[in-house]
């Protein structure tokens, strides 16, 4: 134990905060698929789906209400302001105060208009407020933290805000009467978050001595604006799907689906920790133009997710039965389109990262946009005519040409080719071919796991390149 201790010491900063984030990650996630099944049971089924209906339009009209201020824009500040973080951290808090003020007061003007299709009581319209004022505090600890990879502290609050949300939220149900459960399930797990943000808000005032730049607010607004479009399109773009899916088909199919797009949802978390340690490297090396770098650390890694996503689509089945009852077997036959969908999502981030950097967030917007119109239309063709699981494939179409587009924009920023495109090309084409004939092997239970088996023998013995990829970034994240 000693020498495994000793042998985690010595690994490089980056390689544990990585694993870490990635820890993490997989712990909250896991932690709220956890809970879904005591939820189902303390609720009836018309709370659940307001509960559900609730968290939706918080994430919608949070994308508004903060304005996303801790993505994109608050890592090139991270950068920009190195000596000034504190100051910096405090002044995008305020700044995201401001706009969730003025957002708060029009949304709740226009309340008696479109109350009744929101179908949300006044009280949820006002918690939402509250979690927008004070969650940015939160955001903005966490993304600097990640930054500067100090992941122990970050790893602690993320998984217990996971944890205890739920659990007042649970006990809040148990104690409240028939009639007041969903209220006790959203006020219970809201509140105890909120509970959480206040502390990290005071926690930035008081580092940066409660100052505010209000220089900073200008060039941060104006990077976001045409990300907001962008942010708004991306989250329809994976949950667009499910509200089709009700419309056209029915609540069934689109529980089949939902719990598919779990599932793929999984391995989006294990690219969120990667990319996280990805940034700070792509940002540094894109400052000294040594873009030949930033290939050779992200070639190997999408290599090895690729490795992943043909993983999770070769235990397809298996994932399925453990997640749910025999009744949604069906949904493993959409698991590999959505992977493969998942595949092409990570393609706007490798691309992203570098128009980040060189603050033109416009051309992400330019590709999300159509890519989620271009989705919409063709679930409304393809879904009444083939079901629920042209979904599926229709995502992967819209997640193509997303990547397509923040491809030639990068190329037309940066001016030069950073990445092996032949590779790249290889590489997606195999794991959309893998994503669409690996149904056929469902049935074959060795066949499947013959294939991991030669998976798990080539990454073992390739275990140190792999483990170099995670050294290359050190110098910049130590």
């Amino acid at each position: 134990m000693k020498t495994i201790l000793l042998k985690i010491n010595g690994l490089p900063q980056a390689v544990k905060a990585s694993a870490a984030f990635l820890i993490a990650s997989v712990l909250s996630s896991g932690i709220s698929y956890l809970v879904t099944p005591v939820y189902t049971r303390l609720l009836s089924a018309e709370e659940y789906g307001q509960t559900a209906l609730f968290l939706t339009w918080l994430q919608i009209f949070g994308i508004i209400a903060m304005f996303c201020l801790s993505s994109g824009v608050y890592n090139n500040g991270m950068m920009d302001y190195s000596e000034k973080r504190d100051e910096y951290a405090f002044s995008m808090l305020i700044l995201s105060n401001v706009i969730t003020l003025c957002f708060s007061g029009i949304l709740l003007c226009l309340y008696p208009i479109f109350s009744s299709y929101i179908k949300l009581e006044l009280p949820y319209i006002i918690l939402m407020c509250f979690v927008y004022f004070f969650q940015p505090a939160y955001n903005f600890w966490y993304c600097r933290q990640r930054y500067e990879m100090k992941y122990k502290t970050t790893v602690l609050w993320s998984v217990l805000s996971a944890l205890i949300s739920p659990l007042v939220a649970i006990f809040c149900i148990f104690t409240a009467d028939d009639d007041n459960k969903l209220f006790a399930r959203i006020f219970g797990a809201e509140v105890t978050l909120i509970a959480f943000y206040i502390g990290f808000y005071i926690y930035l005032g008081v580092k940066a001595k409660f100052k505010i730049k209000t220089s900073y607010w200008k060039e941060a607004f104006l990077f976001n604006i045409p990300l907001i479009p962008h942010y708004l399109s991306a989250y329809l773009l994976t949950s667009v799907d499910r509200i089709m899916i009700s419309n056209l088909i029915g609540d069934a199919q689109t529980a089949y689906y939902t719990v598919a797009h779990t599932v793929s949802g999984i391995i989006m978390i294990v690219w969120n920790a990667i990319n996280a340690s990805l940034v700070p490297f792509t940002y540094e090396k894109c400052k000294n133009r040594d873009y030949k770098a930033i290939s050779n650390a992200t070639l190997p890694i999408l290599s090895l997710f690729a490795v992943m996503c043909l993983a999770v689509i070769m235990l397809a089945p298996e994932i399925v039965m453990i997640m749910a009852t025999e009744d949604y077997m069906e949904a493993v036959y959409v698991i590999p389109p959505l992977i493969g969908g998942v595949f092409l999502q990570v393609h706007y981030f490798i691309y992203g990262n570098i128009l980040y950097y060189y603050k033109k967030p416009v051309y992400l917007m330019l590709s999300s946009v159509p890519a989620t119109i271009l989705n919409v239309i063709l679930n409304y063709i393809f879904i009444s005519k083939f079901g629920y699981m042209a979904a599926g494939y229709t995502t992967i179409i819209c997640y193509l040409v997303q990547a397509t587009i923040n491809y030639l924009s990068m190329k037309k920023v940066v001016k030069e080719e950073i990445y092996n495109m032949k590779f790249i090309g290889l590489l997606t084409l195999s794991v959309l071919v893998i994503s669409v004939l690996s149904t056929l092997l469902y049935n074959f239970f060795i066949a499947r796991y013959l294939i991991l088996l030669l998976v798990t023998v080539l990454c073992i013995a390739f275990r140190k390149k792999i483990i170099n990829i995670f050294i290359a970034i050190r110098k910049k994240n130590n």
